[in-house]
């Protein structure tokens, strides 16, 4: 049986929250679907609790944030998902404010976890 898990991501335009589905591959993960989730539902879904770990690569049909269709996400160092459009080196999380210069990802993990 496949493992998928839902980690939450918040838009860089209007900070909608959405959901991001990852399937175990391997050692690691690749991320497959996005879809729009109110902040209700994603914590009686538990998407606030999710935890990956592993290098994580987008699958070719992945559609992207449902708001501003951006295909590439941060990982903040709080450990949540935000979008980014790939054009710029700085970055400030939509989640706890932190701002700094992107980096590659280790691999090391990340979480949804957390207040909405």
């Amino acid at each position: 049986m496949m493992e998928a898990r839902i980690a939450l991501c918040k838009c860089k335009e209007g900070g909608n929250i959405y959901g991001v589905r990852f399937e175990k591959m391997g050692d690691g993960w690749k991320y497959t679907w996005a879809f729009p989730v109110k902040e209700a539902a994603a914590k009686r879904e538990h998407y606030d609790q999710t935890k990956i770990v592993g290098q994580i690569v987008p699958e070719s049909g992945y559609p992207g944030c449902p708001y501003c269709r951006t295909k590439d996400f941060v990982i903040c160092n709080c450990g949540k998902l935000n979008c980014h459009n790939g054009n710029d080196t700085h970055f400030t999380c939509n989640w706890c404010g932190l701002s700094g210069t992107l980096g590659a990802y280790d691999g090391s993990g990340f979480g949804s976890g957390g207040d909405l």
